[in-house]
């Protein structure tokens, strides 16, 4: 066995133990009761209730003016001028309420007051952006939320369900932080070695959920927390109380564990870290329990001073004596408590309904009011340091943590930090480019962790179905693996390869599965489609199948189109809104991300929009004018989010040259989104997909009659939706208007239809998630324009859902013919011309020659 073999499987190994926990950490993360996504779960309620759909919370404004002129045509009646006198988003009103003047008269909400959906730059505010939603009925809800209550409640139940996976997460923590100090220098292995015996019962044992689990409730009972001031929370430990050796953890510290000869020693390094104020500031800021008063951090910044200022390090252990309590109970059921008092108790500074009453009457709202300067801290305690954010390596995640703009950002790195700590206590090696560590930092995707391929059967030809998949490699003296690598040819950077029929197919373990999965060979980790294999009995690779589903041939007529089960849609063809709220969640923060790498303007929090001459928000930097651009940590793009509102319906004029239902010049219009669109980052790192029925004027039934076939050309003439989000799909390929037989939204017919376009397989679509005002649906946005040949084409089945697959790749111009994408008939640009009238955006979308 040679030595990347012998890592490789070390690596193997080590993620069998430690795919469960990165499990514990996503339920963990996923459970976590964060104040600014359950505002605007609210949000979304109220604006569901009063708006029949869903629209994203940041885009909505209450705005209050101090006139009215009236309106036939507006919803409240009114209608105002900008600038308002008063602006909040709904986020920010549920946790605030409306003026204590409009408590006591709520008919005027409606006259000084209305929801908008365009912030403080509008010069009117009217029926051209308001929403259907009226202030007196929102106070109402506001009163029946109770929202103090609601997430009282959460808080709690957290802590009942998450309590014990806390203690464990906070030991793999110090483990992880133990093997990082001591390849360091910062403590001895014997140090470590007493860390393993404490943590896991055992130097030698493997890190596991069950080795973690043994003796919980005895675990460092001898441990010792220095609290710097009455109610601080221990600013740091001694774990080792035994002998004179000391092993100092201070949670939130770049280095968190520190072993020193004796109490004296420790004294004297902490006396010279204090001397820097900088430091001192770090250590009064790890010792503050939440939101707390300036007295508190005066206090505890004093006898901080004090030991820095001793006259020697006996005279500094002296002072440190005065702080220090026995922990006197298992340290990590000590750890959670911390946490959840620190969570209770910010949770606490919350006015229920009760309080919230007395507090306006009172006229002091002032402490409730600050806690919503910035919702962060309330949300995120200090304490989150215990389960893995203080790593060096990671400090960066720590710092986007705790700064984040928005909770999936926020959770995304303290995953991250988490994760570090998990990969040093397992002792994994990275095999090259961090390919270790993004075994372990992979989230299987839902259709791979609920799968079971126990009853798979071999196919017979594997190659059109693993099309696109096969490596540009030659496998001659790559060496074969034993154990789980046994027939695994292993590249000299890592990679794992077999060959099927001659091929060369990268594979990667997935230990959900059990199973090796051919994979896309540039990226291993991809989304996509199952393609598990195994090794017959000549020790050749088989490529598995689900079995066909009873039920004789498929109807319709389709008996040249090869049929196939797939475990993929199975899953995705679900009406499961949790999970594809998550996906969406994902596909929004990738784009997020995208934005961040680029330059977009940025318009301080108070600031105020330009707008340009229909009234669109921008900001203008010289003769250049923006529409996208960045204001207190969000994203907006007010062109984007118009054509995202399917009440504006902006493809009207280009699929039935009629007039959108928007309030500008439509030809304008589309080509401002459209210079917008390219002027935007895109990424082609994911697959996306689009539905079709015949009911939303596509079908695929000209697919299903043969009379469009793989190699024929696509094209598409208007702004063209594809989705990251697989769960969307069904939405558009149903008849939405009926239930399926297993009582499932959206009934499918022969006219239902699925594009796909693969990762890499295409390269002009423009991700919006992050800008739309319809983020759930995770879009990949094209202009019209662009080409794609038919790849394959499939009959997808499962128990209530059937449709024509048609994969595609996105191409150059063709010289032959060609057919639009939506309809299916033939594309000739005259009679486009004669349809659209507008020779301006044929000649930019379809230029002559």
């Amino acid at each position: 066995m040679n030595e990347l073999e012998q890592h490789l499987q070390q690596n193997l190994q080590a993620l069998e133990a430690g795919r469960p926990l990165a499990k514990m950490m996503d339920d963990f993360l996923r459970a976590y009761p964060d104040l600014g996504a359950s505002l605007q779960r609210q949000a979304k309620l109220i604006l569901r209730k009063h708006c029949s759909r869903p629209i994203e919370p940041r885009y909505v404004w209450w705005h209050q003016f101090d006139s009215a002129s009236s309106s036939p045509r507006s919803f409240t009646g009114w209608q105002h001028n900008g600038p308002p006198l008063k602006s909040m988003r709904l986020t920010e009103l549920i946790a605030r309420r409306f003026d204590l003047h409009f408590q006591e008269a709520g008919d005027e909400l409606d006259l000084y007051g209305g929801f908008y959906r365009q912030g403080r730059s509008a010069r009117y505010y009217d029926e051209s952006n308001e929403l259907p939603m009226l202030g007196r009925q929102v106070q109402q809800d506001l009163w029946s939320l109770d929202f103090a209550t609601l997430y009282h409640s959460e808080v709690e139940q957290f802590w009942r369900e998450q309590g014990e996976s806390f203690r464990l997460l906070a030991k793999v923590n110090l483990l992880g932080q133990g093997t990082r100090a001591a390849a360091a220098g910062h403590i001895r292995a014997d140090d470590l070695d007493w860390l393993k015996v404490s943590l896991l019962g055992a130097s030698s044992a493997r890190l596991t959920v069950e080795a973690l689990s043994q003796g919980k409730h005895a675990c460092m009972r001898g441990a010792s927390a220095y609290r710097l001031a009455p109610g601080s929370k221990p600013c740091f430990y001694n774990l080792r109380e035994q002998g004179e050796r000391v092993l100092l953890y201070i949670p939130w510290a770049e280095q968190p564990l520190r072993g020193f000869a004796s109490h004296n020693a420790m004294a004297q390094w902490l006396q010279g870290e204090l001397q820097d104020p900088a430091l001192r500031s770090l250590h009064t800021a790890g010792a503050l329990s939440g939101i707390q008063e300036q007295c508190q951090s005066d206090a505890i910044a004093q006898v901080l001073l004090a030991i820095a200022h001793s006259t020697s390090s006996h005279a500094a252990l002296q002072r440190m004596e005065t702080s220090r309590t026995p922990v006197g109970q298992d340290l990590f059921l000590h750890m959670a408590e911390l946490a959840q008092h620190e969570m209770s108790e910010n949770a606490g500074l919350l006015l229920d309904n009760s309080a919230l009453r007395k507090a306006m009457w009172s006229g002091y709202l002032a402490a409730f009011v600050k806690v919503f300067a910035g919702f962060t801290p309330l949300g995120w305690p200090v304490s989150l340091a215990l389960v893995g954010a203080t790593v060096a390596r990671v400090a960066l995640d720590v710092d986007t943590a705790a700064h984040a703009r928005s909770s999936q950002a926020r959770k995304a790195a303290l995953r991250a930090a988490m994760l570090h700590s998990l990969f040093a206590a397992l002792n994994m090696v990275d095999v090259a480019f961090g390919s270790s560590f993004a075994s372990l930092a992979y989230r299987a995707p839902l259709h791979e962790l609920d799968a079971s391929v126990g009853q798979w059967q071999p196919v017979e030809r594997a190659l059109e179905p693993l099309s696109g998949l096969e490596g540009n490699r030659v496998l001659v003296n790559e060496p074969e693996g034993s154990g789980v690598l046994r027939g695994i040819r292993i590249t000299e950077d890592g990679g794992c390869w077999i060959e099927i029929d001659d091929l060369p197919y990268r594979v990667r373990y997935s230990h959900e599965l059990g199973h090796w999965l051919i994979v896309p060979p540039d990226n291993p980790f991809a989304f996509a489609e199952l393609n598990p294999v195994r090794q017959n009995a000549q020790g050749e690779w088989e490529l598995l199948q689900p079995p066909r589903l009873a039920g004789g041939s498929p109807p319709g007529g389709v008996a040249a189109i090869p049929e196939e089960q797939s475990q993929f849609w199975d899953e995705y063809m679900r009406t499961d809104e949790t999970r594809s709220e998550a996906m969406s969640d994902q596909a929004e923060e990738r784009n997020k991300k995208l934005l961040d790498d680029t330059f977009v303007p940025s318009l301080d929090p108070d600031a105020i929009a330009d707008s340009d001459t229909e009234q669109y928000d921008c900001v203008k930097i010289g003769q250049t004018t923006h529409y996208t651009y960045e204001q207190g940590g969000e994203y907006y793009n007010h062109l984007i989010r118009t054509y995202s509102e399917e009440d504006t319906q902006i493809n009207r004029p280009l699929r039935e040259g009629k007039p959108s239902s928007g309030y500008s010049d439509d030809t304008d219009f589309i080509n401002k989104l459209a210079d917008d669109l390219e002027s935007l980052p895109r990424d082609n790192e994911v697959p996306i997909y689009r539905g079709g029925h015949g009911t939303r004027g596509t079908s695929g039934a000209h697919f299903r009659s043969g009379r469009l076939k793989a190699g024929d050309t696509l094209v598409n003439t208007d702004f063209t939706s594809f989705t990251e989000n697989p769960y969307i799909v069904r939405r558009f390929a149903a008849d939405t208007d009926h239930i399926s037989p297993e009582g499932h939204n959206g009934l499918f017919d022969d006219s239902s239809v699925v594009f796909e376009l693969p990762a890499k397989q295409y390269y002009s679509g423009t991700p919006i998630s992050t800008l739309s005002g319809a983020a759930e649906e995770a879009e990949t946005l094209f202009t019209p324009g662009h080409y794609f040949r038919i790849e394959q084409l499939s009959e997808v089945r499962g128990v209530d859902y059937h449709f024509v697959k048609v994969r595609l790749s996105e191409i150059g111009k063709p010289a032959g013919p060609v057919y639009d994408l939506r309809t299916g008939a033939p594309f000739d640009r005259e009679a486009y011309l004669a349809l659209v009238k507008e020779p301006v955006l044929v000649d930019r979308f379809f230029p002559a020659t």
